[in-house]
C-alpha cells in the first residue's frame, strides 16, 4: 500500500500516453504514436505537470476539482489534434521535430525534445511561461535571467521552466551519480524525468530508497473526440492519470535524459542555484551552476596559430639577416 498523501499526489499528476485513431499527422498517415512517441509523450508529461504546478499550484489534488477550469484547459492544450486549442499536442511536437531533422514516426531524444518544448512554449504566450535549455550540463545565471525577462532587464521576471538534457555515463548510468540524481527528487523545484532505456523512454517523478517511481507512456488509448472540455466525462479525463505507480531500480535509467526543475520566481531560481551548488559539495554533479557563459575571442587565427611561416614573413627575415 502506497501511503495516501502519495498517492492522491501521484494520481493527480498528468500522464500522457500513446493515442490511437486521432487525425493523421500530416503529410504523413500516421493516426497513431505507438512504438515512436514515447519520448515525445514522456516531454508532454513534463510539460503537463510543470503547467499543472504553474497554475494551481504543488498542493493542488484533482480529486473533487476534476471539473476545474484551469485544469481542464491545460488538457485541452495537450489533445491529439492539429488545432490551436490543443498547442502541446502530438501533432505539433511531431512536426517541429521535422523542422529538427526527425522524420514524422522516428523516435526523439532527450535533447530534441526538449528544443520543441522551448520552441512551442515560446509560440504560446498564454502559457505564461519562459523555457531556459541547459547548455553542455551547465546552467547560465545570466542566460536564465534572460530567458525569464525576454533580455529587457526592466521586465518582471517570467515564471520557467529549466530543462537539462544530459548524459550520465556511455552504455549505462554511472553510479557515481546516482546519490545527486536521487536528490532531485527531494528539491521542490523538481518536476522529473524524461527518459528511461534506450529507445523507450519513461516519465520518472518520484523515488523511493534506490527505486524511482515512473508513468509509462506504452499504453494505447483512444484519442478523445473533439468537443467542448466540459463534454468530457470523468471516465475520458481518467485516461489522462495514473492509478498504479511503478518502479525501477536507478541502475536500469538509461544515461541518457531530461531533467525538468520549475522556478515561479526569481527568488526562487536564486534558491535552486543554491541547492544546487549544496549539492556539488557533497555528491558528483551532474550539472553545474555557472553565472556567466565563457567569452571567447573573435574566431580569426593567423597562420602562426598553425606554425606555418607566410612568403611575406620569410622575405622579411631574409631583409633581417642582410
Amino acid at each position: 500500500m502506497w501511503p495516501p498523501a502519495f498517492y492522491d499526489d501521484f494520481i493527480t499528476r498528468i500522464w500522457m500516453t500513446y493515442r490511437h485513431n486521432y487525425p493523421p499527422i500530416r503529410p504523413s498517415n500516421y493516426k497513431t504514436d505507438i512504438g515512436w512517441g514515447c519520448m515525445l509523450r514522456s516531454g508532454q508529461s513534463l510539460l503537463a505537470n510543470a503547467l499543472l504546478i504553474h497554475y494551481l499550484g504543488r498542493d493542488w489534488r484533482r480529486k473533487g476539482n476534476e471539473k476545474d477550469p484551469q485544469y481542464l484547459k491545460i488538457i485541452q492544450w495537450f489533445l491529439d489534434e492539429l488545432s490551436p486549442r490543443a498547442p502541446f499536442s502530438i501533432h505539433r511536437i511531431a512536426l517541429l521535430g521535422k523542422q529538427l531533422g526527425k522524420n514524422i514516426g522516428e523516435w526523439f531524444g532527450p535533447s530534441t525534445i526538449s528544443q520543441v518544448i522551448l520552441a512551442l512554449v515560446s509560440d504560446f504566450p498564454a502559457a505564461d511561461l519562459a523555457v531556459y535549455i541547459a547548455t553542455d550540463g551547465v546552467v547560465y545565471r545570466n542566460a536564465v535571467k534572460d530567458a525569464a525577462t525576454g533580455k529587457r532587464p526592466q521586465n518582471d521576471f517570467q515564471s520557467l521552466l529549466i530543462l537539462v538534457a544530459i548524459r550520465l555515463g556511455i552504455d549505462q548510468l554511472h553510479p557515481t551519480y546516482y546519490p545527486a540524481l536521487k536528490a532531485c527528487f527531494e528539491l521542490p523545484w523538481f518536476v522529473g524525468i524524461a527518459g528511461g532505456r534506450p529507445n523507450s523512454s519513461l516519465y520518472f517523478l518520484g523515488m523511493q530508497g534506490d527505486d524511482l517511481i515512473y508513468m509509462d507512456p506504452h499504453f494505447s488509448r483512444t484519442a478523445l473526440e473533439t468537443k467542448g472540455m466540459n463534454s468530457y466525462d470523468e471516465e475520458s479525463l481518467g485516461t489522462y492519470h495514473c492509478t498504479m505507480p511503478r518502479k525501477t531500480h536507478i541502475s536500469h535509467l538509461d544515461p541518457s535524459m531530461l531533467l525538468g526543475f520549475y522556478c515561479r520566481t526569481e527568488q526562487e531560481f536564486n534558491d535552486f542555484c543554491d541547492h544546487i551548488n549544496q549539492l556539488a559539495t557533497v555528491h558528483t554533479p551532474i550539472f553545474t551552476i555557472e553565472n556567466h557563459a565563457p567569452e571567447y575571442d573573435e574566431d580569426v587565427r593567423s597562420e602562426n596559430d598553425f606554425g606555418i611561416v607566410s612568403d611575406d614573413e620569410i622575405e622579411e627575415e631574409e631583409d633581417t639577416i642582410l
